[in-house]
């Protein structure tokens, strides 16, 4: 198994923390997605073959864009302040830090995209006044 494929795995699990706390997908042609039941490698959404929004959401996962995870930030108006490598004494990772409206928001991860989703999962269980689907 390749880093790269470790990385998608575990981005996996931060767009089911991501679905967990209210991000809401609207399925569009394009979008990145996982089967739920894990037997399909990773995909590109070409054809719903004429399912539901709904049907879509039950049948897959899915795995937001670093530009999509960017306009959720600006759509909750929250600044994306600083997202980049961090190297300390312990590790070598990507962080990512936002400014909200009550204070700020850090996250740190193995990917730049698990790090913004991270930063994106934690906005969304925030106190944040500001509702966005």
């Amino acid at each position: 198994m390749t880093k790269a494929t470790v990385l998608t795995d575990r981005f996996i699990y931060v767009a089911q923390d991501l679905e967990v706390a209210g991000l809401l997908w609207h399925p569009e042609v394009g979008d990145e997605v996982a089967d739920r039941d894990g037997r399909s490698p990773i995909a590109i959404l070409v054809d719903p073959q004429g399912m539901t929004p709904d049907e879509l959401r039950s049948t897959y996962i899915w795995l937001p864009t670093v530009e999509q995870m960017i306009l959720q930030f600006e759509a909750r108006q929250a600044v994306l302040f600083h997202a980049g490598l961090e190297f300390n004494d312990k590790r070598i990772c990507y962080k990512t830090v936002i400014h909200v409206q009550n204070g700020h928001i850090e996250s740190m991860a193995d990917s730049f995209r698990a790090s913004l989703g991270l930063a994106l999962r934690d906005l969304l269980i925030s106190d944040a006044p500001t509702i966005v689907n």
